[in-house]
C-alpha cells in the first residue's frame, strides 16, 4: 500500500519539534533502532519501508514510501530502507535510590549517549532540567540506541531538586574532591551533571551537598560531558 500524499504531509510534520509534542509522535529510523524499541514494548504505529524492497516490520501497519519521501522524512545523509512511526513514551520515576540530573544540557548526541549509559548502569532514572535540549531529538534517539523511550525520565526545576530527601553529588572542576574517593551515600543519591559550556548552574550549585572531579593528567582541562557522566555514573552504580 502506497502511503497517501496527505499521510506524507502529516508524518513530515513530525521532523518538527512543536509537531512533535502536539501529535506525541516521532519518526525513527533503522532495523536496529526499530527492533530495540519493539522489543521494549513500544508498538509502531505506521512503518514505512522503501517500495520494492523488504519490510521487516509488515506484522505492523505499514505503507511503501517512494525513494524521495524516504529522503525528505529521513534525518540522515544515507538512511537505510525503512522507518517507523511511533508513540512519544516516557516512563515515570518510580526508585529514587540511584538517580541523575543533567543541568541544561544542549547537546543531543551527548545526551543520547548518557541515556545509553545510564540504562546499561541500572540508573533508576534520569531528570532534565527545563533548558536541557529535547530528548524526541532524533539525534537524542538514535544516540541512545533508544533507551529514551524505556529508561524512566522527568523535567523537573532547580526547585524540585532542592525538594528531594537526597544527598546531591555535582560534578565540579571547582572545590571539588576526588572522585575515586566519594562513597555512594547510604540515602538516595542523586548524580548532577552540568551543561558542556557552563558547567552547573550557580542555583543548582547551592543546593549540593557535595562536589567530585575525575582525576586525570594536565594534558587536558576537561572531558566530554558523557564521556565524564559515564566514568561518574558507573562509580556509584557498582556501590548500589
Amino acid at each position: 500500500m502506497q502511503l497517501s500524499k496527505n499521510e506524507f504531509k502529516q508524518i513530515y510534520k513530525l521532523k518538527q519539534k512543536k509537531f512533535r509534542k502536539l501529535e506525541k509522535l516521532v519518526i525513527i529510523e533503522g532495523i536496529r533502532l526499530i527492533e530495540q524499541v519493539i522489543e521494549n514494548g513500544l508498538i509502531p504505529q505506521k512503518i514505512l519501508s522503501l517500495r520494492n524492497s523488504k519490510n521487516p516490520f509488515s506484522q505492523f501497519p505499514s505503507a511503501e514510501i517512494t525513494q524521495e519521501q524516504l529522503k525528505n522524512l529521513s534525518f540522515t545523509q544515507n538512511p537505510q530502507n525503512v522507518l517507523a512511526v511511533v508513540p512519544i513514551k516516557a516512563e515515570k520515576i518510580q526508585q529514587k535510590r540511584l538517580l541523575l540530573y543533567l543541568d541544561g544540557l544542549s547537546e543531543p548526541g551527548n545526551l543520547g549517549t548518557i541515556f545509553r549509559t545510564a540504562a546499561a548502569a541500572n540508573i533508576d532514572g534520569i531528570i532534565l532540567s527545563e533548558n536541557c535540549c529535547e530528548i524526541w531529538n532524533d539525534k537524542v534517539i538514535r544516540s541512545s540506541l533508544g533507551t529514551v523511550f524505556s529508561l524512566p525520565s522527568e523535567i523537573h526545576s532547580a526547585k524540585w531538586l532542592k525538594n528531594q530527601n537526597a544527598h546531591i553529588v555535582a560534578s565540579s572542576l571547582q572545590n571539588a574532591s576526588n572522585l575515586y574517593q566519594s562513597k555512594l551515600s547510604d540515602s538516595n543519591q542523586i548524580i548532577v551533571i552540568g551543561s558542556e559550556a557552563f558547567g552547573i548552574s550557580e542555583e543548582v550549585r547551592q543546593i549540593c551537598d557535595e562536589f567530585i572531579k575525575i582525576p586525570m593528567s594536565n594534558r587536558v582541562e576537561s572531558l566530554n560531558a558523557a564521556v565524564a557522566a559515564g566514568i561518574i555514573i558507573f562509580h556509584y552504580s557498582q556501590q548500589a
